[in-house]
């Protein structure tokens, strides 16, 4: 069952972050996890094509100077975290409910946890969970949809030979499309046709309108590049559509709340949610 939580910190003292703490997200989330179950957290950590869980970045109200944000001791900030099976949030949850939970440390700052929620508290809640089952029940026929990426977003380059490349930041729906589908048939019980989908976003997907700039991220040893903002699509000519695979679509780009979009989403990438 993919859940959304968010996860209420706050520095005891004045604090000076890198804009970009996805990395240390990523590491204080596998730490916690550790403190539940070992095993599961060696395994999560573990090369594979698919992670069931993603990473926001640290959202706070800060001063951004020099490249450095200024954040004052006591300032509620938050981390997203999402999960895309219920065994792994039952782990990580642990941690909070039965474990005497240490303070996170993001870089060389700490933060003190306040409370994690999992359930939405409001209409556009960040924090919620839907089984697979309700996502395909819920999916509607609309053939006019929109989306904001909230954190820089790429994809993977790979050379003919399968070797990985440099990253590719421009948007691109059908990259968008076969990363949800990849993700989705990765951890529902519930398989969707991939080339089925596939072809059917390339044979009636249009892109209608671009908002998007480009945006780095500083990882410590490397910079990532992607793009952040807004955009429109439409599939057309809608006679023409099939009603089963403009659900399917109508699914993923919801799922895409949860699963979020293209590269390092485990490290504060590819934050995504399907708008108005």
């Amino acid at each position: 069952m993919p859940i959304s939580t968010l996860i209420s910190l706050i520095p005891e003292t004045d604090v000076t972050l890198r804009p970009t703490m996805g990395h240390h997200a990523h590491a204080a989330f596998l730490s916690i996890l550790k403190e539940s179950n070992p095993e599961v957290a060696k395994a999560v950590h573990a090369p594979a094509a698919q992670k069931p869980f993603t990473v926001s970045p640290l959202i706070a109200k800060a001063k951004n100077r020099n490249n450095r944000l200024y954040i004052n001791a006591g300032t509620e900030c938050k981390l997203r975290l999402t999960f895309l099976d219920d065994e792994l949030f039952t782990h990580f949850g642990k941690a909070f409910l039965t474990l005497a939970m240490p303070p996170i440390r993001l870089g060389e700052a700490v933060f003190q946890v306040r409370q994690m929620v999992s359930h939405a508290t409001e209409e556009r809640s960040w924090s919620k969970s839907e089984t697979y089952a309700e996502l395909i029940q819920s999916a509607k026929m609309d053939t006019k949809m929109s989306l904001r990426f909230y954190s820089p977003t790429a994809f993977r380059g790979m050379t003919p030979r399968g070797q990985k490349t440099r990253k590719e930041a421009n948007l691109d729906l059908i990259r968008c499309y076969q990363s949800w589908v990849n993700k989705w048939n990765a951890f529902s019980p519930i398989k969707l046709d991939r080339d089925e989908i596939l072809t059917f976003v390339r044979e009636y997907i249009q892109l209608t309108s671009v908002a998007t700039e480009t945006k780095n991220l500083n990882f410590g040893r490397h910079t990532e590049f992607g793009w952040v903002g807004t955009c429109a699509f439409i599939f057309y000519p809608e006679p023409s559509l099939d009603e089963n695979l403009l659900r399917a679509a109508n699914c993923l780009a919801n799922f895409a709340f949860y699963c979020g979009t293209g590269y390092k989403t485990t490290m504060g990438m590819g934050q995504t949610r399907r708008i108005d």
